[in-house]
């Protein structure tokens, strides 16, 4: 177990996007994760209070109008398949399937090992300090497609930073489920 965490990429990433509901755009339906990215907007709700005025009333009342939500950013990523985004973007371009995905997006804390006086060691030892166990909580976001996908960073052969994934995802409903 201790060479996949240390091989595996995804397992260093705090977010982990996992398909619920049979992998339709390639995802895979097997409830492990398709792949992690280091940074995360977080959905956003907001409702707007619209005024209205009744008959002879001098004064506007207000009262909820519709909710809006932002859409989700993931940015420095890795897939276990390089294309696999890009895939499901072109399957929403071109109309060609059905584009729609259900998805648990799993956030995992930092171990607590980062703060022990003696660092751990052995099989035990977890070099990438996240709690791997149990996400500490988890975004269900349904009804998910892509509205844009950048696959690497900036191409320039003077820099020496690392390539990196970011994804756009605009979505129906989201639920945030805490994990104790």
């Amino acid at each position: 177990m201790a060479r996949e965490v240390a091989t595996d990429f995804i397992h260093s990433m705090r977010f982990q996007v996992v398909a619920t509901d049979g992998g339709r755009p390639g995802l895979s339906p097997s409830g492990r994760a398709d792949a992690g990215f280091t940074t995360m907007s977080t959905p956003e709700m907001t409702v707007e209070a619209v005024e209205y005025k009744e008959g002879t009333f001098i004064y506007t009342r207000k009262y909820p109008g519709n909710p809006t939500m932002n859409d989700l950013t993931l940015a420095r990523g890795v897939a276990r398949q390089d294309s696999i985004f890009w895939s499901w973007l072109r399957i929403v371009i071109e109309g060609t399937g059905e584009y729609r995905q259900d998805l648990d997006i799993n956030h995992f804390h930092r171990d607590t090992s980062l703060v022990r006086g003696v660092p751990a060691t052995g099989a035990e030892a977890n070099l990438t300090k996240l709690d791997t166990d149990s996400p500490a909580r988890v975004y269900h976001v349904r009804e998910a497609f892509p509205i844009r996908h950048k696959v690497a960073a900036d191409l320039d052969a003077t820099a020496s930073e690392i390539s990196i994934m970011e994804l756009d995802l605009s979505f129906e409903h989201f639920e945030v489920e805490e994990v104790a």
